[in-house]
């Protein structure tokens, strides 16, 4: 039996104890402070300290730090201000205005030149970009963002957004680059020893193994990110991952386990009374009760998920419950019961007749018009049998061919219901299934053409910047040939240095890369797997033949005359095992 279990929580927070000590600490300094730009940025600090709890504090807080620092001509306040807005209706998740104000706030870091606080504002906008599910535009912002970061040797902050990438990989449900990106911020965070971050990582780690069913190494890291917490005494990432164990050891199924992992995590929650989490421990404990047969335990343990779910407003986890009441329900024989939970259950969901909800109602449905005409059929039966003292033996006759038209009757006529709601429910899905087809049709259209435009936008981008640098080299190139003075010289060959260094700055490649297996996927992949023997500058003439780029094109991205380009083509074609009247872009067309 297949089922969805409440989703892991990634982000990790701190405890609220600690939370608590902080604003208080907050609150009494800004009792404290004129109104001066250390006040602005208390305010600022505030407001972000309150933004998953008590979010109308932080708008609250973030506007009254915006009046004083434009009061002050405070610019960097300004900036930080229109952040905290941002934040807030992010939070609120009105992205439109989330957008405008982490706009508003780029633009005065940039004007005041202030890197850091720029590379912030477009990482938030890749945040929105990504919770839209654009997740092209998400990506660009992220790589933007790093790049900024490495310049300042921010190393944290780098890893902290290969961690949202790894994230935007996993929506894409492309698993083995979101590993990648995972294991290198862990990497990073090893680096410069922050352990409670590296705990954060081995989570995400573990999730994606489980997406890839890869029970043994998802086990191994949320169990190495269980023993850092411990060590904290961090009381959320325990209970986290003793949640995140629970749900690997019930897939794999062994069900002691996951419920030792279940109740250990409410047992440490008992203190820490985080509710969200208890609703995830509770929900895992009922599936692993429902596995067990003990359905009276699991109904107990989803309808307390289902009360505290519906207390926080957790729709995904009021979904879960009720559809673990469905199925317990189901199992018990309350078919009513279980069909109504059904109801409840599909009405939150995104597609209200998938084919998995549609079988079961259908079965419920039968199930509960069976059970109800065969007592109706034991009911006439029992009559039958109470009349046989007292009826002679014409009456008998005559009640046991009564009797019979009657079964004769209610058996055509149920097996006629059925027929009828298997139809329907065969018709149903055949629509679903139509509707899914199309929209998925229209919505992988949508993403390739968004993909396109990206990869030919990024690959005019890389044509122009080469060619505007070519240009610049020969200019330079030229000023050296002409009677200039002797000191001169260095300067001129150190500018010529510095261009062919961009020539051949290797990050140019890997971001086109990125932009073209967007496009073209495996290409590459396919590409070595036939012709293992190409290199990586011949991968690179194969990719922008793919395109369809003429030699002067060609020649401007790889830093090369053209005829040199053509001279490369040729080696290429050879390579390729392609005769003189076949065609090179034709067979790449092929890959």
């Amino acid at each position: 039996m297949h089922r969805k279990f409440y989703p892991l929580l990634l982000l990790l927070v701190q405890p609220l104890l600690v939370l608590s000590q902080k604003t208080d600490s907050l609150e009494t300094r800004l009792r404290n402070t004129g109104p001066d730009t250390v006040k602005v940025n208390l305010l600022i600090d505030l407001a972000m300290e309150y933004w998953s709890k008590q979010p109308e504090k932080t708008l609250t807080y973030s506007q009254e730090a915006l009046a004083l620092a434009r009061k002050l001509d405070y610019k960097r306040g300004e900036a930080r201000s229109f952040q905290g807005v941002g934040v807030y209706y992010w939070q609120k998740n009105d992205y439109a205005k989330a957008f405008a104000n982490y706009d508003t706030s780029k633009q005065i870091y940039r004007q005041i030149g202030d890197k850091k606080g720029e590379a912030t504002a477009i990482s938030n906008e890749g945040i929105v970009y990504g919770e839209q599910g654009n997740f092209g535009k998400a990506l660009d912002n992220y790589f933007h963002s790093i790049r900024i970061f490495r310049e300042l040797g921010d190393e944290s902050r780098v890893a902290s957004l290969l961690n949202s990438i790894g994230i935007i990989h996993k929506k894409q449900q492309n698993f083995d680059e979101s590993l990648a990106s995972y294991q290198q911020a862990q990497a990073i965070f090893a680096k410069l020893g922050d352990r409670k971050s590296v705990a954060g990582t081995h989570v995400n780690i573990a999730t994606i193994y489980s997406k890839q069913k890869k029970y043994a190494q998802a086990f191994t890291n949320a169990t190495q990110a269980l023993g850092i917490f411990e060590g904290f005494n961090d009381s959320n990432g325990q209970i986290i991952c003793n949640n995140d164990l629970g749900d690997i050891s019930l897939l794999k199924g062994d069900y002691p386990a996951a419920r030792s992992f279940y109740e250990k995590a409410l047992l440490i929650n008992e203190t820490f009374q985080s509710k969200r989490l208890m609703v995830t421990s509770s929900i895992g404990l009922g599936n692993v009760f429902l596995k067990m047969g003990q359905n009276e335990a699991a109904s107990e343990q989803f309808t307390k998920a289902l009360d505290q779910a519906k207390e926080l407003g957790l729709k995904p986890a009021i979904q879960h419950a009720y559809e673990g009441l469905a199925e317990v329900n189901g199992k018990s024989g309350n078919f009513k019961d279980a069909y109504q939970y059904h109801i409840l259950s599909t009405s939150l969901k995104d597609s209200l007749f998938n084919a998995e909800n549609a079988n079961k109602i259908a079965n419920l449905r039968v199930q509960y018009e069976s059970e109800k005409n065969e007592n109706q059929i034991k009911l006439i039966q029992k009559e039958k049998d109470l009349g046989y003292a007292t009826r002679n033996t014409l009456a008998v006759t005559l009640a046991a061919v009564a009797i019979l038209l009657a079964l004769a009757f209610n058996r055509q006529k149920l097996k006629a219901r059925k027929n009828k709601e298997i139809h329907e429910v065969q018709q149903r899905l055949a629509e679903a299934e139509i509707r899914n087809r199309i929209e998925k049709e229209e919505q992988l259209t949508a993403e390739l053409e968004f993909r396109n435009k990206a990869l030919t936008t990024h690959t005019l981008n890389l044509i122009q910047k080469n060619g505007v640098l070519e240009d610049i080299r020969e200019t330079v190139t030229q000023a050296r040939q002409t009677k200039l003075k002797d000191g001169d010289s260095p300067v001129l060959s150190k500018l010529l240095n510095l261009i062919d260094y961009s020539f051949n700055q290797d990050k140019d490649w890997e971001e086109f890369k990125l932009y073209f297996e967007g496009v073209h996927k495996d290409f590459f992949y396919k590409l070595k797997k036939t012709h293992p023997e190409l290199s990586v500058g011949e991968l690179r003439l194969c990719a922008l033949v793919r395109l369809n780029l003429n030699l002067k094109e060609a020649a401007a991205l790889l830093n090369i005359s053209p005829d040199s380009v053509k001279t490369a083509r040729h080696r290429l074609r050879k390579k390729l095992n392609i005769p003189e009247e076949g065609s090179l872009s034709d067979y790449l067309m092929t890959i």
